[in-house]
């Protein structure tokens, strides 16, 4: 099967979100993420068969401009035909088109059809990823965390890079821990220390701020960081925190577990090309 593959006009939510809810059922996001998605450079992938929008698939370049690959949807109808490798092949094309370093995605550690896919363009294996998350936010203390400038952000980022090996997560997005993110995180007000304690934490929502509070990054003392991320949600009337980490990080896990928090139901990987 022949598809022709362009990238999505503005108007094109309601086609592109159909994809999405023909795809996913109830686990859809795309109508939420719409207009954050188009303030970023990168595109909307759409893949057509004849006239009808068959796939969709987001390319979006980060602060350190990388690409990130997300959201790739096929209707059921049109999958296994070849409509995810036609998207993909322009996501190659973005990648060259905005000077991209690398390119980067997630799936399921059991999702072999994805990560094959994957494969066909280069992508291998990068890190392997948990993720868990706390609904009972009783208690919590905003403690004397404050902002802090991006200078001092990247220093506290940058001295955790071997502890979260290379990457921090919010919203399943797989951030490069380099200068150029941390800067980001905290110009956008997602970066908070805590000089007392010797402590710091990275937390927020790339999309779907009122869905959860990502807890992408924290150091010092894990009790408090976990305070100040529960305080938090809950004074923005977030129901959830979450935290998704390298498996190699077994000091976070053991601190999220000690606080009651839940394992997502299966891990993750990140696969990545270099160019």
């Amino acid at each position: 099967m022949e598809f022709t593959v362009r990238t999505a006009f503005y108007e094109e939510l309601e086609e592109c979100a159909r994809v999405e809810r023909e795809a996913m059922g109830n686990y859809c996001y795309l109508e939420d993420a719409w207009h954050y998605f188009n303030s970023l450079r990168g595109g909307m992938v759409c893949a057509f068969a004849g006239e009808e929008m068959a796939g969709i698939g987001r390319f979006s370049v980060l602060p350190d401009g990388s690409g990130w690959l997300e959201t790739l949807r096929v209707s059921p109808k049109w999958q296994r035909m070849g409509a995810g490798t036609a998207i993909y092949g322009m996501y190659r094309e973005l990648a060259e088109k905005n000077g991209c370093p690398s390119m980067a995605m997630f799936t399921g550690v059991k999702n072999q059809a994805s990560a094959g896919l994957a494969r066909k363009f280069g992508l291998e294996k990068a890190a392997q990823h948990r993720g868990y998350h706390l609904t009972d936010l009783s208690g919590g203390d905003p403690h004397g965390f404050v902002h802090v400038n991006w200078e001092r952000a990247a220093e506290l980022i940058l001295s955790q890079k071997e502890a979260y090996q290379d990457y921090m997560t919010m919203n399943r997005t797989f951030y490069r821990i380099n200068e150029e993110n941390a800067k980001a995180f905290a110009i956008e007000g997602k970066v908070f220390e805590e000089s007392e304690s010797g402590s710091f934490i990275v937390c927020g929502a790339r999309f779907q701020h009122q869905n959860a509070l990502h807890i992408a990054m924290m150091d010092g003392d894990p009790d408090r960081c976990i305070d100040f991320a529960v305080n938090y949600a809950k004074a923005q009337g977030i129901p959830k925190v979450s935290c998704t980490f390298a498996l190699e990080n077994g000091k976070l896990e053991e601190a999220l577990k000690h606080r009651g928090f839940a394992p997502e139901p299966s891990d993750l990987i990140t696969m990545e090309v270099c160019f």
